[in-house]
């Protein structure tokens, strides 16, 4: 993978966008495996912190009542997300909360449910939790913004490794079906067909010899330039 994402999760007082709030964000910049920075931050709400979600997350009233307004960190999210595009699991849900105070609108997203849908398919359940233990992905805190951040780009990766095992003529063909739609996963697959294609291309010149290194050109004998006359014409044509 060559390019740069931001994997995103939040943690919320529940799941309607409309009257709940964000309590926790966490977000992880990344290229590859390497993590390039971290984001994370409780989030000042001043609705009532639901019990469940309290011991679900993990986050008590007073830590909430302490936290900074999420319109004091916006900024540093804009920052830390810049035009990257987010990865994250059911991410449609985080961008609604986060859309409603004004960030990140349209903005490109990969969902990590969605994809493992195709990837993976027949599996028993698609939550992060269940996708991670499935594949030997290590998870310090469940239910944490930044844990499950970390988590979820671990999944991308992931997933994106299992495509890079299908054959070129399948990739090729799901990044021709997606050319011309607004499917959110369609960039990532034309992205890595694109990538295949350099890949092959690159192995194509080093069998033919045009790739070959300079010092294994430098190894072969050297050959004694030839000059050619040039052609002249005959007064008359012979049969």
């Amino acid at each position: 993978m060559t390019r740069t994402y931001v994997a995103l999760d939040l943690e919320l007082t529940g799941l309607d966008y409309r009257h709940d709030d964000i309590i926790e964000i966490g977000m992880v910049k990344f290229k590859g495996p390497e993590v390039l920075g971290t984001f994370s931050s409780p989030i000042n709400s001043p609705l009532d912190l639901p019990y469940k979600i309290e011991q679900l997350v993990g986050i008590s009233r007073d830590e909430i009542d302490r936290a900074p307004s999420l319109r004091s960190v916006q900024d540093r999210i804009v920052s830390f997300v810049g035009s990257l595009p987010v990865v994250g699991h059911s991410i449609a849900m985080d961008l609604r909360f986060l859309n409603r105070h004004g960030l990140l609108p349209g903005h490109a997203a990969i969902d990590t449910f969605e994809l493992a849908t195709i990837v993976l398919p027949g599996m028993q359940r698609y939550s992060l939790a269940h996708l991670a233990e499935s594949l030997g992905i290590r998870m310090d805190q469940k239910h944490r913004a930044l844990s499950d951040a970390i988590a979820a780009k671990d999944l991308f990766l992931a997933l994106v490794d299992r495509v890079g095992q299908w054959d070129t003529d399948t990739l090729e063909g799901i990044a021709r079906l997606s050319a011309d739609t607004d499917w959110s996963l369609g960039d990532l697959f034309r992205q890595l067909a694109s990538e295949r294609r350099a890949r092959q291309g690159i192995s194509l010149l080093a069998e033919s010899g045009t790739g070959t290194s300079a010092a294994y050109r430098t190894s072969l004998p050297a050959q004694k330039e030839r000059r050619i006359p040039p052609l002249r014409r005959k007064p008359t044509i012979t049969a």
